[in-house]
C-alpha cells in the first residue's frame, strides 16, 4: 500500500468516526504500518497480513473509543500487544497520558521502538508479570483502563480494576457477542464494585461489522 493509498483509506474511515486527521497523524499511521510489516517478519505481532485489513480492523477500530476519553486523561492499555488501541488513540489524541502494559518481552521491545520512531511523548511502555512492583506502582493511577482483546469481561475486570482511580472507567472493546457476555457478567462485576455506565453500539467504518464498547465505573 502506497502512502497516498493509506492516507485515502484511513481518512475516509476516520471521517465516518467523526475524525479529521492531520497530515502528521496520517503519516504516523503510515510509519506504524511499516514498523508492523518490518517487525512482523521477525515475530508474530498480529495475525493479519493484509494492509487494508490492518488499517480498518486495527487502526480505525482502535479509534472508536476516543470520544469517551476526556481531555488530558490518563489511559492504561492493558495487554497492549502490537499497540492496539493505545498507540492509535495517542496519535489522534496527543493530550492523553498513556501507559502500554504488556507481558511478552518481544512485544515490549516493539512498542518501545514504535514510541521512539513515532516521536510520541507522554507514552510509557511497561512489562508486567516480571519485576516485582511494576503493577503496584501503577495501582489507582488511571482515569481509564482499556483493552481490545484481553479476554472475558470478568478477566478484564479482575486485571484492570486495581489500576483505576476512584471513579475511573474500565472500557472493553468487544464484537457483537459482547452484549451477551455483558448480561452474563453484570452481577459478578457489580459485586466487585463496578457500575455499568456505557453500552455504545456502532459499526466498523468501511466494513460495517458490528462492534460495542462497554464501560464500567469504579465506585
Amino acid at each position: 500500500m502506497t502512502q497516498s493509498e493509506l492516507f485515502e483509506l484511513l481518512n475516509e474511515g476516520a471521517a465516518q468516526l467523526g475524525l479529521s486527521l492531520t497530515q502528521d497523524q496520517s503519516l504516523s499511521f503510515y510509519q506504524y504500518l511499516n514498523e508492523l510489516k518490518a517487525w512482523g517478519k521477525k515475530m508474530n505481532l498480529i495475525s493479519r497480513s493484509d494492509e487494508r485489513e490492518i488499517v480498518i480492523k486495527d487502526f480505525l477500530d482502535s479509534l472508536t473509543g476516543q470520544e469517551q476519553l476526556f481531555q488530558g486523561a490518563s489511559l492504561l492499555d492493558l495487554g497492549s500487544g502490537a499497540g492496539f488501541p493505545g498507540i492509535p488513540l495517542k496519535i489522534v489524541r496527543p493530550d492523553l497520558k498513556v501507559v502500554l502494559l504488556e507481558v511478552i518481552l518481544k512485544k515490549v521491545h516493539f512498542l518501545k521502538n514504535l514510541v521512539r520512531v513515532l516521536g510520541l511523548e507522554r507514552v510509557e511502555v511497561r512489562r508486567t508479570g516480571q519485576k516485582k512492583g511494576v503493577e503496584e506502582n501503577l495501582c489507582g493511577e488511571f482515569d481509564f483502563v482499556i483493552s481490545r482483546a484481553f479476554g472475558s469481561l470478568y478477566k478484564l475486570a479482575v486485571a484492570g480494576l486495581p489500576f483505576l482511580k476512584q471513579g475511573g472507567v474500565l472500557l472493553a472493546m468487544k464484537g457483537k457477542k459482547g452484549e451477551d457476555e455483558l448480561e452474563n457478567n453484570l452481577p459478578v462485576l457489580a459485586n466487585m464494585g463496578l457500575s455499568f455506565t456505557l453500552l455504545h453500539r456502532f459499526r466498523l467504518p468501511l466494513l460495517g461489522h458490528e462492534r460495542i464498547l462497554i464501560g464500567f465505573q469504579r465506585g
